[in-house]
């Protein structure tokens, strides 16, 4: 225990790096604590009960209805995700209480993402130099869309304020401008929508700190370097290729352009539509999802053959476990929200878990960040630090300083 008190905060901050950097290591440190967690959770009666009415019982509730319903279908298998993804996600909700050894756990992963953060950007300029703007979708060595919004999820982590802060890993907004680097070589639609908005968001909040006169011209350089940035030529050419070439093959007709992407998805999410139309409370399950997708489809069956997502987590889940899911589901976020919302002293927090979960359920109206191992372990090491650490602060007299 001793040599943990040392050793678990870099250990959480070596998750904070990695994630950013599409590295697996996060899934291990996750399960790691998660599996201290079980330990310290059902070592006294009094743990096992502030647990069950915290917002890791939205979790529970929401594992034990698919659990319950892949054991009403019979779908007790190993080849079952959704019964591996179910298991993880509740282990998950162990991270917060195995974190018990750590000070300041969401210092260390803020410390961590910053790091991570910085190196992503670091990697990502020296292959773009090294292929000399030949590079590809940059992908990590992976899937290009997780890469990116893990970069963005590392970022925005980044960007919580905390107390005396390493001398080169300074507060501010510079972490979500150098993230947007890399997040454009991955050419991610739902991904690049979301840097502006949030950077955006994040520098107006920022300069409300600064005088009046530093603060116009703050306004003034931003929108020069928008400018800029939009006459850039590989701006253009990425926003015809990815956006404006949408609009002209799907309004406008053009029937040069590839879309195939974009072809899959509809047929998708047609075929989706149509099935849970016929099982709208209980869905189907993972494992008979695109078999009755593709009766559905018909001639275009081809389109949708080998793979295990719809690329859209509100239908996945529906499809999963009916609308009783979905709303399980949607309530776990918000009951974080509502934690964070009345327990955390910092605004930048506050923002922080907001822009999180926002960018987590944008990126999943396009993509399935929920049956990711990287992606799920982030989620949960985020919201296990988070609680964790909102636990510490209400231990705390009222006339303490709350920092992170």
């Amino acid at each position: 225990m001793l040599v943990r008190r040392r050793t678990d905060g870099l250990l959480l901050s070596l998750a904070g790096v990695a994630f950013p950097l599409y590295f697996p290591l996060p899934v291990a440190i996750a399960a790691f604590f998660a599996l201290c967690g079980v330990y310290v959770t059902f070592s006294s009666r009094r743990r096992l009960a502030r647990q069950i009415v915290s917002p890791y019982a939205a979790v529970w509730i929401y594992c034990a209805w698919s659990l319950l319903l892949i054991a009403w279908r019979g779908e007790i298998a190993l080849g079952n995700r959704q019964l591996g993804f179910m298991l993880l996600l509740f282990g998950a909700t162990f991270i917060g209480q195995g974190l018990c050894l750590v000070r300041r756990p969401l210092r260390m992963l803020v410390i961590g993402t910053r790091i991570g953060s910085l190196l992503a950007f670091a990697v990502a300029l020296g292959l773009d130099l090294y292929y000399w703007h030949d590079l590809s979708r940059y992908s990590g060595g992976g899937n290009a869309a997780i890469v990116a919004i893990l970069i963005l999820l590392g970022a925005v982590v980044s960007s919580i304020d905390i107390d005396r802060p390493p001398r080169f890993l300074a507060n501010g907004v510079h972490y979500l401008a150098l993230s947007s680097f890399p997040i454009f070589l991955t050419e991610t639609r739902a991904v690049l929508i979301l840097v502006p908005v949030i950077f955006l968001a994040e520098f107006i909040f920022w300069s409300l700190r600064w005088p009046p006169r530093i603060r116009n011209r703050s306004y003034a350089a931003l929108i020069l370097g928008l400018v800029l940035l939009l006459l850039a030529p590989p701006v253009q050419q990425m926003i015809f290729h990815r956006f404006l070439s949408v609009y002209d093959y799907y309004v406008g007709g053009v029937e040069t352009l590839d879309m195939a992407s974009g072809d899959i998805r509809l047929t998708m999410w047609r075929s989706a539509v149509t099935v849970i139309s016929q099982h709208p409370f209980t869905g189907v399950g993972l494992m008979d999802m695109f078999s009755l997708m593709k009766t559905v489809a018909g001639d275009k069956a081809g389109l949708i053959d080998g793979f295990k997502h719809v690329h859209n987590f509100v239908l996945q889940e529906l499809l999963a476990n009916g609308v009783v899911g979905l709303v399980l589901l949607l309530s776990i976020p918000a009951v974080f929200l509502a934690a964070i919302w009345k327990h955390a002293p910092d605004q930048s927090i506050k923002r922080v878990a907001l822009y999180f979960y926002g960018s987590v359920a944008a990126f999943g109206l396009l993509h399935d960040p929920y049956y990711h191992e990287l992606c799920l372990s982030t989620s949960m090491l985020f919201f296990g630090t988070c609680l964790i650490q909102l636990r510490r602060w209400n231990l705390l007299t009222a006339s303490a300083v709350k920092r992170v």
